[in-house]
């Protein structure tokens, strides 16, 4: 009984050191032809039927601000010292590259390291057509002068900011000194803005199905950016 105990032992050894091998080869042959073992796995689980097993979302528009190339402003001033969008008064500007969107109807926005250090408040367009003087589209507002601290949703008609069609009160809320990541959900008539991964706010409205991406601040805001991108449409926006 010892002696076969010992014999059993000795096979194990032998087939996890055969196994070892095998896996070492296996990572060699993908490194020599140019194959990482996630797209080996990829294609293995598309193979099987699991078209979705590594989906990516399509980037539309993507900007890390290492240059204000990417954007052209109706009024005020954007910098990008060290890699970042900034502006120190009132300012308005869109994302070139968004506007030849038209197509894309839905599409989620999502910002990071969005930094607020004094004043009342940024926004963030979307679906925004004729982007200057006359803009049309909607705002989501990061609005601490809104009555006492609000995440806000607006509509604008030729150039003319309309009363907020959805809100969030926030009071207590530390607005100012902290970055923080933005996610907006574009989807038909339902836009769900999360802050840090957390869902905020919903809103809802029918009148424009389809636009660009713009920036805005007001009354002496110093705010930066670090990255901004505009993707299709992430079905767990909110849940991330």
């Amino acid at each position: 009984m010892k002696i076969q105990k010992s014999s059993q032992g000795q096979g194990l050894v032998e087939y996890a050191l055969i196994a070892a091998l095998i896996i070492s080869g296996v990572l060699v042959t993908l490194e020599l032809t140019g194959y990482t073992v996630r797209e080996a796995y990829c294609r293995a689980a598309e193979g099987l039927g699991s078209a979705n097993a590594c989906a990516t979302e399509k980037v539309y528009c993507e900007d890390d601000f290492s240059s204000a190339d990417n954007w052209t402003s109706q009024y005020g001033n954007w910098t990008n010292p060290e890699g970042q969008l900034c502006t120190s008064r009132g300012a308005k500007s869109y994302n070139n590259c968004s506007e030849s969107m038209s197509t894309n109807e839905d599409y989620t926005i999502k910002i990071d390291g969005a930094q607020l250090d004094t004043g009342n408040g940024y926004g963030v367009f979307f679906r925004g057509t004729e982007m200057g003087e006359r803009t049309n589209g909607y705002i989501v507002q990061y609005d601490p002068g809104w009555r006492g601290g609000s995440i806000i949703m607006r509509k604008w008609v030729n150039g003319r900011e309309l009363p907020p069609f959805a809100t969030k009160r926030m009071p207590g809320y530390d607005w100012h000194g902290e970055p923080h990541d933005m996610q907006l959900n574009v989807e038909g008539d339902t836009f769900t803005f999360s802050l840090d991964g957390e869902e905020v706010l919903v809103g809802q409205d029918d009148t424009y199905t389809e636009g660009g991406v713009g920036l805005r601040s007001w009354n002496g805001t110093e705010v930066c950016f670090d990255n901004i991108s505009i993707s299709e449409l992430a079905r767990n926006a909110g849940g991330e």
